[in-house]
């Protein structure tokens, strides 16, 4: 689970982090309007995160899949429809819904599993949280300085949000595979 929580939060917030050049340059957001597009992606994270806890508890594998594959979606389109102000405005609060909205999920999953040591699981999971969220945004940087200018950073966090489908979908076949053995 720490590689997901790694690329989850790597990929959403390498984007995140930059994205005013986006809003600014390619969207034609007047930089005063910046934080209320921000708001919304917060907004996003708080309804994905709420979202996610609760059906995190009833299909866990399912949802920590449904938001990979949806911030792995909605970072391309992000980068599609940048130059249309309403539409990337809409896609970046989505993308704080589905690209936070695994996280307690991701964070509840390790704990459960830790026997007697679920502080230290959780510890990991913030950690490579926080891991995912410094690389991510460091490689972002270095796009935005690219060829491909302010779309750069959503084009790395979309390849890094990808990532996290390999693990999730890796402990969700593993995970059915032990509850469709016979007990003994």
């Amino acid at each position: 689970m720490p590689a997901a929580c790694a690329t989850t939060t790597g990929g959403v917030l390498s984007a995140y982090s930059y994205i005013a050049p986006l809003l600014t340059g390619r969207a034609g957001i007047a930089a005063g309007l910046v934080p209320l597009v921000l708001v919304g992606f917060g907004v996003g994270a708080l309804a994905g995160s709420l979202a996610g806890g609760r059906l995190g508890d009833a299909r866990p594998h399912t949802t920590t899949i449904a938001a990979a594959a949806g911030a792995t979606v909605l970072l391309p389109a992000i980068c599609l429809l940048s130059t249309h102000a309403g539409a990337t405005v809409v896609l970046v609060a989505l993308l704080g819904f589905f690209g936070l909205g695994a996280n307690p999920v991701l964070i509840s999953l390790p704990v459960r599993f830790a026997g007697d040591a679920p502080t230290l699981a959780s510890a990991l999971s913030v950690s490579a949280f926080n891991v995912g969220t410094a690389a991510g945004s460091w490689i972002a940087g270095r796009a935005l300085d690219s060829a491909l200018g302010a779309t750069g950073p959503a084009v790395v966090g979309a390849a890094i949000a990808a990532l996290t489908l390999i693990p999730t979908i890796t402990i969700a076949v593993v995970q059915r595979r032990r509850s469709a053995l016979p007990a003994h």
